[in-house]
Parts: C-alpha cells; structure tokens; sequence
C-alpha cells in the first residue's frame, strides 16, 4: 500500500507539473499573438474580419485558432478581402447552427437525437449482453472481465480516433451531441464497471490494485476531458470522487485515501482552470470537503496528526488550483472577487474549527497555526480572495475553546456547559502557551501583510486588519472565558489595554501610508479594534454585568471612527455591539438587590443600563450626521428600547424596593410601567417633531401600539380590582386609582392631542378611545371605593346608594364630555359623551328601574329625565345660535287686516 500512496503522490506532482507547464506556454502563445496584431496594427492593414473565438467546448479549438491565423494572413489582400469576404470557421458554423433557435426537425433527430439515442442504446444493450451471458452461463466470470477490459478499450479508441480524424478535416463539433465524446464516455463508464466487477463480483483483483486502477481511469477522463467536452469531465470527476466507495477492505489505508483525494482535486483543479469550467472547480471543491469531513469522523483519535497533514494539504492543493497563474494587481479596487475559492476555503476552516472542538490533541496547534496561515496569506497573494483573510480566526479561536477540554462525546463537558462553567484547564500556563503558538504568528503575519498592501491596495489591506482584529480580540475573549469563569481576570484586562494601545498606534501609522484616502478601511479597523479591545479590558476586570456597558462603548465608539473614518462596515459593527448589548443586559435580568444598590433611582441601574442607553442613542445621532441613515435609525431604535428598558426597571426598583426579581406584580406595577409607557410615548412625540428622522416616528408608532395593548389588558382587564379584589387602599382621595386610572387616563388624552395632523387616524382613535375608557373606570372605581372602601371586588354586594351614585356620576361625566367637546369642536369627544349618556340611559332603564325602589328609583329617573332634557336645551341653542350666526331671532310679524294679497286660487 506503501507504493500505491508513492505513485498517486507522483500522479499529484505531474498533473501539478503539467499544468505550470501548459500554463507557461499559453502565456507564451498569447505574447506572441500580441505581438503580431501590433505589428499588423503598425503597417496599417485594413480589411480584416475578426475571427470569432472558437468554441470552448469544442475539441477543434487549436483548429478554429489555426484558421484564425489563415485568415488573418490572407488579409494582406485588401482588394481580394473586401471582394470576397473569408468564410466562418467550422466550428463556428457549428455554434451558430446550434444557437440559432429556429433550426430544422431534420437537423436535430438526424444530427442530435440520434446521437444521444445511439450512446443510450449502446449502454443498454451492454447491460443486457452482460445479464444475458450471466443468466445463460455462456461466459466465465474471467471471460467477462475481458470482454468489458476489451469493449473499454475499443470504446475508448474509437472516441479518440473519431477526434483526431474530425480535427484532420475541420469537420464542425456539437457540444451537445459530439459522437467521439460520448463513445469516450462510454469506454470510462465501462472502464469503471469492469473494475469494480473484478474487485467487488468476482475477487480477481484485491483492494490494492482496484483502488489505483479507479483512480487512474478517472484522472484519465478527467485529464481527456480537457479535449472531450464537459461531459466526459462529468464521468471523471464522479468516477474519481466515487472510487473509495466502490472498494471494500477490512483493513483502509488513510494515506492511500488522502493521497487519492489530493491527486483527485489537483487534476479537478487543473482541468476546471484550463478550459475554465467554474462547475468542475466547484465540484473539485465540493468533492475533497466532502471526504475531508468524511474521513474526519472515521479515522481514529490516535491519528490526529495524519488529520492534520490531510487538512492542511486540502488547503493548499484548493489555494494553488484557485489562485496560481493571477496576476497579483497593483490595486485592488473594481477586482473580482473568487467567491468560490472564499466559500470553499471558509468551510475547510470550520471543518478544522470543527474537530478541534471535537478532540483535545497535541496536533491541533498545527492546524489552526497552519490554516490561519494559509488562508491569511491566501488573501494577501490574490486579490480575488481578500474577504478570506477574516476566516483564519475561526481555527484558531476554536482552538482556544477546545484544549484541555476533552472529547466531544464525554457527558461531563456538556453538564459542565449547561451548569454555565465551563471546565478549566488544569494547568494554565501550558494552556496559554498551546493558545499563543497559533495566535501570534497568525496575528502577526496578518499584520504584516496588512502593512505591505495599505500603500498600493486598501481593500485587501483592510480584510487583513480585519483578520488581525479577529484574531487577537476573539482569541483574547475565549482565552478569558477559558480560564476565568466568568470572572474578573485582570490579566486578561492588562493584555486587551496593551492591544488597545498598540491599535491607537497602528491607526496612525496606517493612515499615513494614504494620508489623503480617509475612507481607507485598514485605519478604521484599528481604531475601532482599540476600542473594543478598551471596553474588553473594562469588562473583564469588573463583572458580567458591566459587558453591556462595554459593548455600548465600544459601539458608541465605532459611531464616533465613522465620523472621520466612513468605512462601510462600521455601521454595521456599531448596529451588532449594541444588539449584543441589549441581550447581554435582557438576559441578565433581574438583578439582585445588593448588586445595584436599594436608592430608589439612584443606584447601579444608571451605570448598568441608563449609560448604556445614552451612549446608544449618541452613536446613532453621530452616524445620522455621517450619512449612515439606515443603521443610524436601527442604532436609535435599539438605544430607545434600552432606555425604555431602563425606566421600567428604575421604576420596578422604586415599587419593590430592589427587589426587581420579586414574583409579585400588582396594580401599583402596572400603573407605574403604564405611566412610563405614555411618558416614553409622549417624549418620542417631541423628538419626532424636532428630529427628522424616520426612527422617531416609527418608534412613537410602536411605543404608542404597545401602550393601548398594556392600558387595555393591563389596567381594564388584568390588574383591575373589580376582578382581581386587590387593595387599592383607604384613602377617599389619594389612593392606588389615581395613578392607575385618573393619570394614565389624561396622559393617554395629552397623547392624542399631540397627535393630532402627525399621526395615523387609528393612533389618534385608539388612543382617544383609551383615555375615555380609563377615565371611565376612574369614575366608576372611585364611586365604589366611596362605599365598600379598599376591596372594590365585583363580587362584593352594591347598596341602592351605590348603584343610583353610578347614574349622577355617569351623567356628570357625559355632561362634561360633551362641554368639552364642544369648547373645542372635537367629534370624538362628542361622540364619547353620547356613549356614556347612552349607556346611563341603558342603565337606568334596565338596571335601577329593577334593583332601586322607592325614592331612589324615582330620583334616577327624574334625574336622567332633566339631564337629558337639559342637554337637549343645549344642543337646541347650539344649533339656533349656527343659524342666525349669533344674532337673537325676532319674533314672527303678525299679518295687518286687509294687507294680504289675494292668493292665485281665489281664497
């Protein structure tokens, strides 16, 4: 097995060998065609008719490209080229009868249905001549083998000579119907069956010789492919990729197999990079990943460093098959970027991250020291691969969260996990050391490849200080998080302001490399790595619950490098650190009396969570004037949350008297929390009246939607003392209603005044309605509070006083509900009067007239009847003074005898 894993490692360095080679003499080839069209260009040769390029699937290129040169010969002959105009090439004439959408029915069933019909027909009746010579028993099973060894061999010369005498005659190809690659690709597929019968029907050959025998054929069609069209480099390469799963051995050489999958995907790569087929370097890709994490859950835990070795050659057969032969640009700005190398080579990052975590072992090192190197030097060599340099700090980081943790699958680490604790390592000088070794030499070589482009190429010099960043904060963060316990650690404090400070250094180096470029992404990074790196070293060195002050800091700041520095990535940043803000304070809560103090309203919370907001709310005033509208409104949107936040739990501190987590939560609760809602609502109203932008209106909207729902559920229906009989104290005056139903009632009025020509005809409405309804209940609980005193329960029995007070009251408020709607001509308020009137009225009809008797009942009704009267009397002289516009009527003249006029009908 040892020298099959030495002769697939010699096919891997020849394919590598052959494509360098190839790859010089096209760039030799494409200098002296340069050359030529100049030297024509210089003797002034008209009349020439470009050659249209010739087909890239197509065998007859190196044809099309010789007639090429033909004709471009023949047009020294200016009068013999404007009189004759040169004919199309065949192998164009073949593309345009293929792309012309009108073509015949002859020319397709006699051309390319026959054709394709013709390659199945072959392949089916092989199939049953095999299960026809099986079943009769005409044959040996050795027989058989030689048949198909035969019928492969003859497929694939009679493919191959069918080209080379179609080359010979510059007869036209057809991509989608080429008859010498479809016989070629038949002889593979034989090719392919009769070993694996060998090996697996038949035990003629073992697992030693059917596993190089596959691989071979595939490389063979991959490597015919580059002359035999797409889809015989389809069978290759699932050939190829396939031939591990087509053998059986009770003993598996990993070397064998990693060396396979290395020959596998440099032919893939060069095959794709020659006749620039993305599919096939994407199926290359696709197909040594694929076995990569394949081969990592299989082979044993002993075997890490082989893992290592096939890892890191992974990555560097996919760098030099997606990167070798560009040209590395002098600036990088408008260069395409090789999304396919990216995603290919982040995902054999996470792969490494991956096992890693999986397995403590000695060999992790060099992975993330290996991989972390490769991809950041990936990115500095070629430009179309910048956006990689970010992604070395996946291994490394992964590994600083996996050493001297153990194996995956041990019980303990996921209950030490859940507990919040994970488990630290035994012996913490050891385990900083194995962290450093990947750390520094990657952080350092980002560094310097950041240096050599920040002059020439700003983009990829940025990308590297991205990774530089990532490298050195994510793997200071999880070397804290490792060896703390989510403790403080002021040595971990020490290192982030030592980063800090050698950030602050770096921005001004960095920007005096393009002193004039102040969107250079490279200073920008540094600047806000420093500021992450200051509100890591505060965090660190005081408790969890000071992380979101930090976060807010550091996104505050990156608002604050915006201003200067308008990298497009830094409002985004900005935007996530306050997310991870928020949620680190939201998840935190409730906090504990002896953590933020018993001083109501002065205490801790200003520090936890009032500095917080306000550092939000700044950052996104500066990223408003820097033109980052979008995450400008998102960083106020998050600010305000928190500042609401903020206030529901000073006023939950000053209820409870720092309890916050007390599970009670009363009337009194709810009313303070509804106060603070239409406070913040009614605050947001000024704002977006003085502010222009959009975030103020949205979050007034939203505020205000959320205010009705918790005046509504939580005052009329959950925490209303009719229905939950709770205490709402003594007094005849000042008692828990007023807060609850008299202030939020009028703020919730206040509101849809300000609303008024600003807002949404429902914001007004529902908010209008809202005041209506708590003043409402305002008068009613206080009429009840009158006679059964603290407990208003529903289910406590009402006096004939009580019920007939309901009456007056009900009148009086719609009385003064409909003076005040006309004093100031509002419709709603109006038309609120006339429901509480109305509903007086079905109240006295229905209910006192059966439960009051004697004087009272008699009083209800002659009380209602002179309301209604009066306020009839009222609209009466409302509607008479419109009239006569405010003038007092006469009265009607009296007729004088004799003066009438005689009437047209004689009477």
């Amino acid at each position: 097995m040892d020298i099959i894993g030495l002769f697939i490692l010699g096919v891997v360095f020849l394919a590598l060998f052959g494509f360098l080679s190839l790859k010089k003499r096209v760039r030799a080839l494409e200098r002296d065609l340069q050359a030529v069209e100049e030297r024509l260009a210089q003797l002034g040769i008209s009349g020439m008719q470009p050659a249209p390029e010739a087909d890239p699937h197509s065998e007859l290129s190196e044809a099309a490209a010789a007639r090429t040169q033909s004709d471009k010969a023949s047009a020294s002959e200016p009068e013999v080229a404007a009189a004759v105009p040169p004919p199309l090439p065949p192998a164009q004439a073949a593309q345009d009868t293929e792309a012309r959408g009108g073509f015949d029915l002859e020319s397709a069933i006699g051309g390319r249905w026959s054709v394709l019909l013709g390659g199945v027909a072959i392949a089916l009746g092989s199939l049953f001549l095999v299960r026809y010579s099986i079943e009769a028993g005409l044959l040996g099973p050795g027989a058989r083998v030689t048949g198909g060894i035969c019928l492969s061999i003859g497929l694939f010369a009679g493919g191959e000579w069918l080209r080379r005498r179609d080359t010979r005659e510059n007869l036209p190809s057809f991509t989608s119907a080429d008859i010498p690659g479809i016989l070629t690709g038949a002889g593979a597929v034989a090719a392919f069956g009769t070993t694996y019968a060998a090996h697996a029907l038949y035990g003629f050959i073992g697992a030693g010789i059917a596993f190089p025998l596959l691989t071979l054929i595939g490389l063979a069609s991959l490597l015919l492919a580059s002359v035999h069209g797409p889809k015989l480099a389809a069978i290759g390469l699932l050939g190829a990729y396939g031939a591990p799963l087509l053998v059986h051995s009770s003993t598996p050489n990993m070397l064998a197999m990693t060396l396979h999958v290395l020959a596998v995907t440099a032919s893939v790569m060069s095959v794709g990079r020659i006749r620039q087929w993305k599919w096939v370097l994407i199926g290359g890709a696709v197909g040594s990943l694929g076995w990569t994490a394949a081969l990592i859950g299989v082979i044993p835990y002993t075997d890490e460093w082989f893992v290592a070795f096939h890892v890191i050659a992974v990555a560097i057969v996919l760098v030099i098959g997606f990167g070798w032969g560009q040209e590395r640009p002098a600036e990088t700005v408008g260069q395409p970027t090789n999304h396919v190398a990216i995603t290919s080579l982040a995902v054999l990052a996470l792969i490494a991250g991956v096992y890693e975590f999986s397995l403590e072992a000695p060999a992790n090192s060099a992975i993330a020291l290996a991989t972390g190197g490769i991809l950041v030097l990936s990115a500095f060599r070629f430009a179309g691969m910048a956006p990689l340099a970010p992604w070395a700090a996946v291994p490394t980081t992964f590994l600083a969260g996996a050493l001297y943790l153990g194996r995956i699958d041990d019980p303990a680490i996921f209950d030490d996990l859940a507990n919040g604790t994970p488990p630290i390592p035994p012996d913490i000088p050891a385990f900083l050391t194995a962290c450093l070794v990947p750390l520094v030499p990657v952080a350092l070589v980002a560094l310097w490849t950041s240096w050599r482009t920040g002059r020439h190429a700003p983009r990829t010099s940025g990308y590297l200080a991205i990774s530089f960043a990532l490298v050195a904060l994510l793997g200071l963060i999880a070397i804290y998080l490792r060896i703390s316990d989510w403790e403080t650690s002021f040595g971990t404090g020490f290192a982030a302001l030592v980063l800090a400070v050698v950030c602050v250094g770096l921005t001004e180096q960095f920007g005096k490399l393009r002193p004039g470029d102040w969107k250079a992404p490279a200073p920008a990074v540094f600047a806000v790595t420093a500021i992450a790196a200051l509100a890591l070293a505060m965090g660190v060195v005081t408790t969890k619950l000071w992380l979101p002050l930090g976060m807010a800091l550091t996104s505050a700041g990156v608002a604050w490098v915006h201003r200067s520095r308008p990298f497009a990535a830094l409002p985004v940043v900005a935007v996530v650190l306050s997310v991870l803000a928020f949620s680190g304070l939201f998840f935190n809560i409730p906090f504990d009396g002896e953590t933020i103090g018993t001083t109501p309203f002065l205490n801790k919370l200003i520090l936890i969570a009032g500095l917080p907001a306000a550092a939000l709310l700044l950052g996104g005033k500066w990223m408003r004037r820097s033109g980052a509208g979008l995450w400008a409104s998102l960083q106020t949107a998050v600010g305000l949350a928190l500042l609401a936040l903020f206030v529901a739990l000073e006023l939950r501190h000053f209820i409870t008297g720092g309890a916050i987590g007390s599970p009670s939560f009363g009337l009194a609760d709810m009313a303070v929390q509804s106060i603070a809602a239409l406070g913040f609502a009614i605050g947001l109203q000024f704002l977006a009246r003085r502010n222009a932008g959009a975030v103020y209106d949205v979050a007034a909207l939203v505020a205000g939607a959320l205010g009705v729902a918790m005046l509504l559920f939580g005052l009329g229906l959950a925490f209303n003392p009719l229905l939950s009989s709770e205490n709402v104290g003594e007094g005849r005056v000042f008692n828990l209603l007023m807060p609850a139903y008299l202030v939020t009632g009028l703020m919730a009025a206040v509101v849809t005044r300000l609303s008024t020509g600003v807002r949404p005809r429902w914001y007004r409405i529902g908010y209008g309605a809202t005041a209506g309804i708590l003043l409402f209940l305002y008068a009613s609980l206080m009429v009840r509070h009158g006679f059964q005193g603290g407990r208003l329960g529903i289910l406590r029995s009402s006096s004939d006083a009580e019920v007939w007070t309901y009456s007056i009251v009900w009148l009086m408020l719609g009385g003064a509900l409909l003076a005040a709607g006309l004093r100031t001509r509002s419709l709603p308020m109006r038309i609120a009067s006339a429901a509480v009137i109305l509903l007086t009225v079905a109240k006295v009809f229905i209910i006192d007239m059966s439960a009051l008797t004697g004087a009272l009942r008699a009083f209800s009704f002659i009380g209602l009847g002179l309301a209604l009267v009066a306020i009839g009397r009222f609209y009466q002289r409302i509607l008479l003074r419109g009239r006569n516009d405010g003038a007092p009527r006469k009265p009607p003249e009296l007729p004088v005898p004799g003066s009438e006029e005689p009437r047209p009908d004689g009477g």
